[in-house]
C-alpha cells in the first residue's frame, strides 16, 4: 500500500493537467485510469464553508538584507526605507590636502533604476517626479593606516556586516533636505551632504572605513536607486575648489534597512517588496469533522500510524472574500499572492511553498483567482501540500496553518503561462513585472469573514 501511495503522489504530481481541476467526477476518474491509477480510487470533491482562523498575525522581517543590486530609499506603505553604505579606502595625499582645505565639499550621487521608472508599466503621468525630501545622514568612521586596513575591511562577511547594522549606533548624523527629480532626462540624484561630515572626514590621515546612511522617513513615496555592483554604482565625491580637484569614493557593499510604520498592531497588512508574510490558522475539528460526514466513516485514521493511505489529496484550495478598497499600490496592476503551508518533517514543522497548478480555462475567462486589485470579490489560493499533509495528522488535534505573502505585480492577468515566454512570432511576452510593487494590503476583514476550503480527493473506501 505505501509502496501504492508513493507511486500514486509521484503520478499526481507530474501530470496533473489544469482541464481537470473543474471537471466532473467521471471525467477525473477517467483521467486517473488513464494514468495507471486503479479503478479502485476515485476522485470527489469536498467544500467545507464557514471556516474561520482561529488566529492571523503579520511577521515583518526587519533583519538588514544586502542592496548590491537595488536599493529603495523613503517611505511608502507605512513602511520606511533606509540604505546603508560600506566604503574603506587608502589615499594620504588626498586626506593631506583635504586637511587644508576651508571649502571642501562632499556629495553623493546615486542613479535612479531606470528599468523601473522608464519602463511602461509604471504610470507615465507619473513623470517627472519631483519632491523636497528631509534627509538624515548618519555615519560611523574608523581611522587606519595602511592598505592593509582597506584589505581588512574588505574581508569582513557580508552576514557579519548585516547583523552589526541592526545596532546602528552611529559616531554623528546630520539632517538636510534634498531635492529630488526624476525624468527620462534626469536620472541622478545628487545630495549634498552636511559640512559636519566634511569634517569628520578631515580627521582622517591615511584611510578610513565609512558606513554612511540614508533615512528619509517623512518622505511621501519610495525612490529606487541602483545598488554597489550594478554599472551605475553610488559614487561620493570630495571636491577641493581651491585646487580645482576631487576625489571619487565607491562602496563595495549596500545594505537595504525596513522598519514598520503601521500603527494598527492588530491588523492583518500584507507590504509588498518587502519580507512580509501573514500567518493564518484554522482548527482541525471543522475539517476532520466534515471529512468524516463525507465519508461516513472514522476520520481521521486511528489505526497504526494513523496515515490513512484511502485517500489523497489531489488539489486543495481556499477561498477568501476580498475588498481591494482597504489596499494601495503603486502601479495600478493586479499582484499575485504567493502561498506556503507548513507540513510536517521529521516531527518538525516546516514551511513549503505550495506549486500553483493552472486552470486555463478558468484563467482565459476570468483570470487568475490568486490576485488582489483585480476584478471580482474573492481571492482563491491553493494549499494542496498542506493539506495532502494535514489531513493524515491532524489527529493530534494540530492546526492547519498557511503563509500569505505579496508577490510580483501580473502584466497579463490572463495569460496561464505564468511566466516569462517566448511566441510562436520569436517575440518575449512578459508575464510579470520584474520589480515589486510596494503595496499595501489589509487583509483584515477578509480574516472576519467565513472562507471556503475545497478538496479534490482521490479516495478508496469499501474493499481494503
Amino acid at each position: 500500500m505505501k509502496k501504492f501511495l508513493f507511486v500514486f503522489l509521484a503520478l499526481l504530481a507530474f501530470a496533473l493537467s489544469a482541464c481537470i481541476l473543474d471537471s466532473d467526477e467521471t471525467v477525473m476518474a477517467n483521467w486517473l485510469s488513464d494514468q495507471g491509477i486503479p479503478d479502485g480510487y476515485k476522485v470527489q470533491t469536498l467544500s467545507i464553508g464557514d471556516l474561520t482562523p482561529v488566529s492571523s498575525e503579520v511577521f515583518l522581517d526587519s533583519t538588514p538584507k544586502l542592496a548590491n543590486d537595488r536599493a529603495v530609499l523613503g517611505k511608502t506603505a507605512n513602511i520606511s526605507h533606509d540604505i546603508v553604505f560600506d566604503a574603506a579606502f587608502f589615499d594620504s595625499v588626498f586626506f593631506a590636502d583635504l586637511k587644508k582645505s576651508d571649502s571642501a565639499e562632499a556629495h553623493l550621487a546615486l542613479h535612479v533604476l531606470k528599468p523601473f521608472y522608464l519602463s511602461k508599466s509604471f504610470p507615465a503621468d507619473s513623470l517627472p517626479l519631483k519632491e523636497d525630501v528631509s534627509l538624515t545622514i548618519s555615519w560611523k568612521l574608523e581611522k587606519g593606516y595602511s592598505k592593509s586596513f582597506v584589505d581588512s575591511v574588505a574581508s569582513i562577511p557580508d552576514s557579519l556586516w548585516l547583523s552589526s547594522l541592526s545596532k546602528w549606533k552611529p559616531d554623528a548624523s546630520a539632517d538636510t533636505t534634498v531635492s529630488v527629480t526624476i525624468s527620462a532626462k534626469d536620472s541622478i540624484v545628487r545630495i549634498k551632504i552636511p559640512s559636519s561630515f566634511v569634517s569628520a572626514m578631515k580627521k582622517v590621515s591615511k584611510a578610513c572605513r565609512l558606513q554612511l546612511r540614508l533615512s528619509a522617513p517623512e518622505a511621501s513615496r519610495a525612490y529606487r536607486f541602483y545598488g554597489a555592483f550594478s554599472a551605475y554604482y553610488p559614487k561620493l565625491w570630495m571636491t577641493l575648489p581651491e585646487d580645482k580637484s576631487y576625489s571619487e569614493f565607491n562602496p563595495f557593499r549596500m545594505a537595504h534597512i525596513v522598519s514598520n510604520k503601521e500603527t494598527c498592531t492588530d491588523c492583518a497588512v500584507l507590504h509588498g517588496g518587502v519580507y512580509d508574510s501573514l500567518v493564518v490558522e484554522y482548527e482541525s475539528a471543522p475539517i476532520m469533522k466534515a471529512l468524516s460526514d463525507f465519508y461516513g466513516d472514522e476520520f481521521p485514521y486511528t489505526v497504526g500510524s494513523g496515515d490513512d493511505v484511502r485517500q489523497t489529496v489531489v488539489l486543495a484550495q481556499m477561498t477568501f472574500a476580498r475588498d481591494d478598497s482597504q489596499g494601495s499600490g503603486e502601479l495600478g496592476l493586479p499582484i499575485q499572492v504567493v502561498v506556503g503551508s507548513y507540513v510536517d518533517s521529521v516531527g518538525k514543522s516546516i514551511r513549503q511553498m505550495e506549486a500553483y497548478k493552472l486552470n486555463k480555462d478558468l484563467i482565459a475567462s476570468k483570470g487568475h483567482p490568486n490576485m488582489v486589485f483585480y476584478d471580482g470579490d474573492s481571492l482563491t489560493l491553493q494549499v494542496t501540500y498542506g493539506l495532502r499533509d494535514f489531513i493524515n495528522r491532524a489527529r493530534d488535534g494540530r492546526t492547519f496553518k498557511m503563509m500569505m505573502r505579496l508577490g510580483y505585480p501580473v502584466l497579463q492577468p490572463k495569460d496561464s503561462s505564468y511566466s516569462d515566454h517566448v511566441t510562436s512570432s520569436k517575440d518575449t511576452s512578459y508575464v510579470f513585472f520584474s520589480h515589486f510593487d510596494h503595496a499595501r494590503y489589509d487583509f483584515s476583514s477578509a480574516m472576519k469573514q467565513p472562507s471556503t476550503l475545497k478538496l479534490w480527493l482521490a479516495n478508496k473506501r469499501g474493499d481494503e
